[in-house]
């Protein structure tokens, strides 16, 4: 039996040591060069956002009095973030109000005098055309008896001159006659005061009539008064700022004791929910990357964090497509450059609350 020759120790745990390292080289260029061909990875990453609003005092100006938030402070829906000086709108307010009332007060006054006239109006009106009746009646009742009576006289007469009557009988049917003559006159002066009443009555309804015109210009007065105070309401409310959505204040353009003008920014608020990241990708690493391709997130700003994602859209031209400066390649100079493709990126997990647009990071992109 042949023996081997014995290596010494140190050598062989050299051997081991060599060899081990050799295959851990080798596993983790392996698994590197997988990774790599797996994923999409760039650290061209950005934090961005199309929801930069800028808030300010709509259609009011003045001096702010409060500002409650600072720069990178969240912010409720709905929770004030600045109060300008209101005195000239409480003011206005006011003036508006009381005017309202006013009119409100002088309707209400002339509406009840108008009612109150058109009835008494047409009750003298009623009352006094039952009593041109009557007298017409009367004056009617007379006129015939005097007809009848003037007859009378000139047959007795004629009978006297015959001397079939005594002259009594004829003085007493001119009596009567006379008496109701004067009856009839008396009548048809009272049925002229009457009709003169009864004009002057209507006169009376008309008038009433027109103080409802009056009540109608008064209620047009009303609804124009009301519809400025509801401005002016409006523009009182206006002089208290409240963030219309839940975000962070990415940046405040005044302090208290500025003068603003009407919708100059006072903040200017980011909504959390339309945070999104853009991966500028080597145009060499877009194979497989695809919409729906998931991502995987790291920030400069939070070492160790992981923010998970998923591509919405690969942008259909490059970054250098838009550059301010772009190359000018007319006179035939041309060094090849790999050009970016701007990904967005919707971040999906994570603590979003801790992303601020402008952060800068690394992306995995699994490809599909």
């Amino acid at each position: 039996m042949i023996k081997l020759p014995r290596l010494p120790r140190k050598r062989t745990l050299a051997a081991i040591i060599l060899i081990g390292g050799t295959v851990i080289l080798g596993v983790t260029a392996v698994t590197f060069i997988h990774h790599r061909m797996v994923y999409a990875i760039t650290d061209a990453v950005f934090i961005r956002t199309d929801s930069l609003t800028n808030l300010g005092f709509d259609g009011v100006d003045g001096r702010i009095v409060t500002m409650t938030k600072n720069e990178g402070e969240p912010v409720q829906a709905g929770e004030t973030l600045a109060v300008i000086d209101d005195r000239q709108y409480k003011l206005a307010v006011e003036r508006l109000a009381a005017d309202l009332a006013k009119l409100t007060l002088s309707r209400e006054r002339i509406a009840k005098e108008t009612e109150l006239n058109q009835g008494i109006a047409d009750d003298q009106v009623s009352q006094l055309q039952a009593e041109k009746a009557a007298v017409q009646a009367k004056a009617a009742g007379v006129a015939a008896e005097t007809a009848q009576l003037e007859r009378d006289q000139r047959r007795y007469t004629e009978l006297l001159a015959a001397k079939a009557v005594a002259a009594r009988k004829v003085e007493d049917v001119d009596t009567e006659l006379t008496a109701r003559r004067e009856e009839l006159a008396a009548l048809r002066k009272q049925a002229a005061a009457v009709e003169a009443s009864l004009a002057a009555a209507r006169k009376k309804v008309t008038l009433a009539a027109s103080n409802r015109l009056l009540v109608k210009e008064t209620e047009q007065a009303i609804a124009a008064v009301t519809a400025s105070l509801e401005q002016a309401k409006d523009k009182l409310a206006k002089c208290v700022l409240k963030s219309p959505f839940a975000g962070r204040v990415a940046r405040r353009f005044a302090s208290p004791g500025d003068v603003l003008a009407p919708g100059q920014a006072v903040f200017a608020l980011v909504d959390p929910k339309d945070v999104y990241a853009v991966a500028l990708l080597e145009e060499n690493k877009l194979e497989g990357v695809t919409a729906g391709s998931p991502a995987t997130l790291t920030l400069d700003a939070y070492p160790g964090r992981e923010f998970s994602g998923e591509v919405r859209e690969v942008m259909p031209a490059s970054a250098a497509t838009f550059a301010l400066v772009p190359r000018d390649i007319s006179a035939g100079e041309f060094t090849k450059v790999a050009q970016r493709i701007p990904v967005r990126i919707a971040i999906t997990g994570g603590d979003l609350s801790l992303l601020r647009v402008g952060l800068g990071g690394e992306v995995e992109i699994k490809r599909q």
